[in-house]
């Protein structure tokens, strides 16, 4: 009995101790496999947070009558998380790109439904149509955009005029596309000039916004302002959405944010660069479709450093009319009723002519129509007008069509506000490399 009992402690200890023995073992070896997977885990584990890898995202598309391009840069990640949308009922969105184009595309037609004279249902248009005198009530879009009309025409003593409808529609660069078979006479010009002038038009935001007229005659024209206006809009619009970072650009008005932001992928860190924006030699095209523009000047905008980041430019190079000998351009001098350029073709060249005039300033809009107005003030009255205002207005002559050999005057802001670099332009196609590199460059 005695053995037996022996015999069965010694059974009872050995699981005890084998027992002992596989537990430590098997912590052992979990161990050792969770130093091992800590080891390769380790670039997985402790990987920091990826840097938002910012791209260029690049969209376009139509509106009032011209074409339109921006450029947003972010990261994608942080694009799509962003309320973005304008339509519930639309289909989602396939690409930032589209994302983008959907909501930069509603701020244009909102300013395109308020400021068209091609569109019946526009404010402009019911607006005109109208023969009261009391105030009309219009959106609140379009009642700022004619009160910053009505300041630029008022700095320029009517060098640029909202009101110019009627002579813009005389010369068919407005909503009258029937042939214009001879050059307007004097007394047709001074019938028509009765009902303009902007001292005959009111504009208000409060209580409501609305605008009115002092003769039933009385109709607009915001071609000189609009585009200009549905810039500010967008660029505002991307701003309030976490978007600072962006260039766009309506039918040649440019405005820019922050700066060009990308990621560089052999560095592994994003870069910054200022944005920069070209001016085209003012060059009569004579095949529209064919013509590849060439710059004349960069210029370098960076908001960080400096305010003014938008750029407005007023030609007589793109759009022109010609009726028999006579080429005039869209630009109408409300003051005296012509268009601001008229050339005989076949006669002799005699002197340079004004080309364009391109502004520089906060907000598109007031670029945008001080362009218009600086080019029918010419050189001597434009440059006091600009000094006495510190605008920066730079202007540009030709000596004749080509473009090749360029004047240009600028306003003292101008000179000391902007940073720019002219290319060659004196001698034919002795710019090439200079002009490659800068429209690689451009945006």
């Amino acid at each position: 009995m005695a053995d037996d009992s022996k015999s069965t402690k010694k059974i009872a200890a050995e699981p005890r101790e084998n027992s002992g023995g596989s537990s430590f073992g098997t912590f052992i070896r979990f161990a050792l496999i969770a130093v091992l997977v800590g080891f390769f885990a380790k670039p997985y584990l402790f990987k920091p947070a990826e840097t938002p890898k910012a791209q260029s995202f690049e969209i376009a598309g139509e509106t009032m009558g011209t074409v339109w391009n921006a450029t947003v840069c972010a990261d994608a990640q942080t694009l799509t998380e962003k309320d973005l949308s304008v339509d519930s009922e639309a289909e989602p969105a396939k690409s930032c790109e589209e994302l983008l184009q959907r909501f930069i595309q509603k701020q244009l037609d909102e300013v395109d439904l308020a400021a068209s004279t091609f569109k019946p249902e526009s404010d402009v248009s019911r607006f005109n149509a109208s023969q009261s005198t009391e105030w009309f009530p219009v959106s609140e879009t379009t009642a700022q955009i004619v009160q910053i009309a009505l300041d630029v025409a008022q700095k320029t003593g009517g060098a640029f005029d909202p009101t110019v409808a009627p002579l813009v529609d005389l010369y068919r660069f407005g909503p009258n596309k029937s042939p214009l078979v001879q050059f307007p006479t004097d007394e047709q010009i001074a019938k028509l000039r009765e009902n303009v002038g902007y001292d005959k038009l009111e504009a208000r935001t409060e209580p409501e916004p609305a605008l009115r007229k002092t003769v039933p005659g009385l109709t607009l024209d915001l071609s000189g302002v609009a585009k200009g206006f549905a810039v500010d809009r967008v660029a505002t619009a991307l701003e309030e959405a976490g978007l600072p970072d962006y260039l766009v650009e309506v039918g040649g008005e440019t405005r820019c944010g922050g700066q060009k932001t990308r990621f560089n992928f052999e560095t592994d860190a994003l870069e910054r660069t200022p944005w920069r924006v070209g001016i085209e030699a003012p060059e009569i095209a004579r095949d529209v479709q064919r013509y590849i523009p060439r710059l004349y000047r960069v210029l370098t905008f960076d908001s960080a450093a400096r305010p003014d980041a938008s750029l407005a430019t007023s030609g007589d190079y793109r759009n022109y009319l010609q009726v028999g000998d006579l080429r005039f351009s869209h630009i109408i001098d409300p003051r005296s009723g012509k268009p601001t350029v008229i050339v005989e073709n076949g006669a002799p060249v005699s002197g340079e002519r004004l080309g364009a005039v391109s502004v520089v300033a906060k907000n598109c809009a007031e670029a945008d129509a001080f362009a218009t107005a600086f080019f029918v003030l010419g050189e001597k009255e434009g440059v006091a007008l600009a000094d006495k205002l510190g605008l920066s207005v730079l202007y540009l002559f030709r000596a004749d069509d080509s473009a090749l050999k360029i004047r240009e005057v600028a306003s003292q802001a101008f000179g000391t506000n902007v940073e720019s670099e002219t290319l060659a332009s004196d001698v034919p196609n002795a710019d090439a490399a200079s002009q490659e590199k800068a429209q690689s460059d451009v945006e």
